[in-house]
């Protein structure tokens, strides 16, 4: 990764009580957000440069507000992967009783 040169106004460093790293990683998370919604960046790379990951990206764009219906296709797609591996039921067993999915509403349980 490069390294850049930044003049800060006083009184940012003053709002900061002069802790340079915060500083810096407000500027490396404003920078990686700017590219990824002007559409030089993908999420996945996003949260790669922050050290966050996909799932740390999102929250982070959701913490500033963004939303994030600007994904593409691809990301789309992946997060509703991720999403349904989430939300997958699972067969559980317990004794005398068993749960499985209602076949008709994918969310609903029966028990039996």
């Amino acid at each position: 990764m490069s390294t850049i040169t930044v003049k800060i106004p006083e009184f940012i460093l003053d709002v900061h009580h002069q802790q340079i790293e915060t500083i810096k990683e407000v500027l490396q998370s404003g920078w990686v957000i700017l590219e990824y919604l002007n559409g030089n960046l993908s999420i996945q790379e996003c949260g790669d440069i922050l050290n966050i990951g996909y799932r740390g990206f999102l929250e982070l764009l959701w913490s500033k507000g963004i939303p994030i219906d600007a994904l593409n296709e691809e990301e789309l797609a992946e997060q509703m992967s991720q999403l349904r591996t989430r939300i997958e039921v699972k067969f559980v067993s317990f004794p005398n009783k068993s749960i499985t999915p209602n076949p008709v509403v994918n969310s609903a349980m029966t028990v039996s």
